[in-house]
């Protein structure tokens, strides 16, 4: 006799026959009659209705098991399941533009304001909390004359160095060699624009001078979640008119949003997730930056646990976190938190290289240093053998694409391309085929375009990630 219930293999739930059959034969023993010879009877109609009420309870017992395993929970028993390890769902994030504000000094900009793009159908950005653009924060600024007077010296402070000058023109050339800003002197107006579009800087004026025009780099939210891009532009319209604020444009910085995390997503960001309670040091931060910094893609952690520089320039018992994606400020703020005392950052020493300044225990500066990957440029060249079983989809094509656009989001930067670990999600989504053969062509320079396509598998190095998109991705039916 088989047995029911939990078992060493798992639970064995009764079906609705087995059951029907021993109530039957229960029932027959104990009447002295054959209970099932009449199909259509009374007697069989009312074991049935009960037998199939008992196998629905065996069935949600079942249910119950599974639902405490993150393999085989679903909706909001896989979220309880997960809790158990620390790991919550990523809630849907709407994305977050950086929009430089310019206007008069002082002018407050209240919570719920709203700025638009330029295009059909228009993307409009909400202000979650009121800002103000200030001399004090500011990106770019615009300094005239307060007074007639010539005679008195004019002093310009940018974070905290003077600046002297008995005209602004002087002044300008006494900044040219500051590196960290643009100055011009024209129409009797000194303009200081940050090289650092993003970055937050002091000014300070003497009473002789004041601003036309400060620019501030304020923060603001697109009304929908997810990740929606807004190109370079196109962010000029202001929805609520603001007293002080003159015009907005958006700066090249973002955080990515996303929509609520689906089951399939949950499972597997999780087993990255996990290692937060890991004591690897690597392991935590790449997970710490994962499940805290909204926007990030890809975490990639390198060590060097030697005495020597090694061969790519990190110093001895340092650390180097490749992040692609996420706000600078929270992922240095992640890798200090997370990193074990007496190890220093490294980053690579190039544009992608970022310096992250933090305040220690006792209000020392400390600086945290990562790296962002450079883009590897990656083509793919898809030829595909039809089956003599089993027809092609009229949508191949769009199949094939999104299942290598997924497949490429899972490869972290310093991860090589190689396309036959694709090829098992290219079968189970794109029925019809019995053969792809993968051919790329990749580059540096985002200038390039393919001629040919030899490659069978692309290197990537530490500082690298490979990047693709839908229009980089060709298929052809073999012949």
């Amino acid at each position: 006799m088989a047995n029911y219930g939990l078992t060493d293999s798992g639970p064995n739930p009764k079906r609705l026959d087995v059951i029907l059959e021993e109530m039957h034969s229960k029932l027959s023993d104990l009447m002295g009659v054959n209970t099932r010879l009449h199909q259509q009877s009374l007697l069989n109609h009312l074991l049935t209705n009960i037998a199939d009420e008992i196998a629905e309870l065996w069935e949600y017992g079942t249910d119950v098991y599974y639902s405490q395993y993150p393999s085989s929970a679903e909706g909001s028993s896989l979220d309880n399941a997960l809790q158990f390890g620390g790991i919550t769902r990523e809630q849907a994030a709407k994305s977050y533009y950086k929009i430089l504000c310019t206007g008069l000094d002082g002018t407050t900009i209240p919570s719920g304001t709203i700025i638009a793009s330029d295009t059909n159908p228009a993307t409009n950005l909400v202000l979650d909390a009121d800002a103000q653009i200030t001399r004090s924060d500011f990106s770019t600024a615009v300094v005239i004359l307060a007074t007639e007077s010539s005679s008195s010296t004019l002093n310009v402070v940018v974070n905290n160095v003077i600046y002297a000058g008995d005209t602004l023109e002087g002044i300008a050339e006494a900044m040219a060699d500051n590196e960290d800003f643009t100055v011009s002197y024209e129409d009797g107006k000194l303009t200081i624009v940050a090289v650092d579009e993003t970055s937050s800087n002091v000014l300070v004026l003497s009473e002789n001078l004041t601003t036309e025009t400060v620019g501030t780099i304020v923060s603001f939210a697109t009304e929908e979640y997810g990740d929606i891009l807004i190109p370079d532009g196109v962010v000029t319209k202001i929805v609520n008119s603001v007293a002080g604020l003159q015009n907005v444009s958006k700066v090249r910085s973002y955080i990515a949003g996303r929509l609520l995390e689906t089951d399939t997503e949950f499972r597997q960001s999780h087993l990255d997730k996990i290692y937060n309670q890991s004591s690897r040091m690597l392991e935590s931060i790449r997970s710490a930056i994962l499940e805290n910094c909204q926007g990030v893609e890809s975490v990639a952690p390198y060590e060097n646990d030697t005495n020597e520089t090694d061969e790519m320039g990190r110093p001895p018992h340092s650390i180097e976190i490749v992040v692609d994606g996420g706000d600078k400020e929270e992922i240095a703020q992640q890798i200090f938190d997370t990193k074990a005392g007496g190890i220093s950052t490294y980053c690579s020493e190039d544009e992608n290289g970022v310096t992250v300044t933090l305040k220690g225990s006792y209000g020392e500066d400390i600086d945290i240093r990562f790296s962002r990957p450079s883009k590897v440029y990656v083509w793919f060249q898809i030829g595909i053998t039809l089956s003599s079983s089993t027809n092609l989809p009229t949508n191949y094509a769009e199949l094939i694409k999104e299942t290598l656009l997924d497949c490429m989001d899972d490869v972290d930067a310093g991860s090589d391309v190689v396309p036959q670990k694709f090829t098992t999600s290219l079968y189970s989504n794109v029925p019809g085929v019995d053969y792809f053969d993968i051919r790329l062509f990749s580059t540096r320079d985002s200038t390039e375009s393919p001629d040919d396509y030899t490659e069978r598998s692309v290197s990537v190095t530490a500082r690298e990630r490979a990047y693709t998109t839908e229009s980089m991705i060709g298929v052809v039916i073999d012949a």
